[in-house]
């Protein structure tokens, strides 16, 4: 997919090959011919490029990432950066446009890896324990601990400190038959324990006395919040208290300091 993303764009500005590169300075740089070749190309990133595969297998343009945020989020990420870091936009040569613009090909690449092909901007719950979803996923998947990254002595003033009174729903979420909701985070006041998301439990049933339908989230086909016993995460959590710090984002930003140092 990284191979098959990156080609789209390259082939479309007309280059081979290329490398990915953040750059500490940025010289005062000529953006004529960046943005006219990306412009040339605008309705292909939206209608080729950014794409999401749906529960149907059907490649459609993304809800989420437009060429229009993009291209506002290049020229914030060339111009002003975040911890003193900007985007590689190209070299003061002729022609020089392009290595940025393969730059960008590589980022898009593996943004497509991470949350486009989803369209997702929100983590997703994914990891599968004992065959069902805690909702202390929240907290961290695959082990991990999200509210426990934090920054190193000399960043430490970046870093977001932990509000165990957040409460906070993600906005999206997986979309195929039965998926986990959004992910969620609050206080041990509001949730004294979290369960699991039951991907299995049949809750279009009309038929039912009472009736029942799926109202979790829009276009739901199957599943439930289940919160009758606590379960585990892979860390162990069975709770979601100021587990707010799930990743968010094109390349999926998370945990405290990340967080920090790109709102300081």
């Amino acid at each position: 997919m990284r191979s098959s993303i990156a080609s789209i764009i390259l082939l479309s500005i007309g280059v081979r090959n290329g490398t990915v590169a953040y750059s500490k300075k940025q010289r005062n740089l000529d953006t004529t011919n960046l943005i006219q070749a990306l412009d040339e190309v605008k309705n292909e990133i939206d209608n080729k490029l950014f794409l999401y595969l749906t529960p149907d297998y059907q490649w459609i343009p993304s809800s989420v990432y437009r060429y229009d945020d993009f291209f506002e989020s290049v020229r914030i990420m060339a111009s002003e950066g975040v911890a003193g870091k900007r985007l590689y936009i190209g070299e003061d040569v002729e022609d020089g446009h392009i290595f940025g613009l393969v730059n960008m090909a590589a980022f898009l690449a593996q943004s497509m890896k991470e949350t486009i092909q989803y369209d997702a901007c929100d983590e997703n719950s994914w990891d599968l324990i004992g065959g069902k979803y805690p909702l202390s996923n929240a907290c961290g998947q695959l082990g991990q601990s999200y509210q426990d990254y934090h920054c190193s002595d000399e960043e430490k003033h970046m870093e977001c400190p932990v509000d165990p009174n957040m409460s906070i729903t993600a906005v999206t979420h997986a979309k195929w038959y039965g998926a986990p909701g959004p992910l969620f985070c609050g206080p041990k006041t509001e949730y004294s324990f979290t369960g699991i998301w039951d991907h299995l439990y049949e809750c279009n049933r009309p038929w039912a006395n009472p009736p029942e339908t799926c109202s979790v989230y829009e276009g739901q086909k199957a599943g439930k919040y289940d919160n009758s016993a606590p379960y585990a995460n892979n860390a162990g959590r069975t709770d979601v208290e100021g587990c707010c710090w799930w990743g968010r984002g094109v390349i999926q930003t998370s945990g405290v300091c990340n967080f920090g140092k790109l709102n300081y």
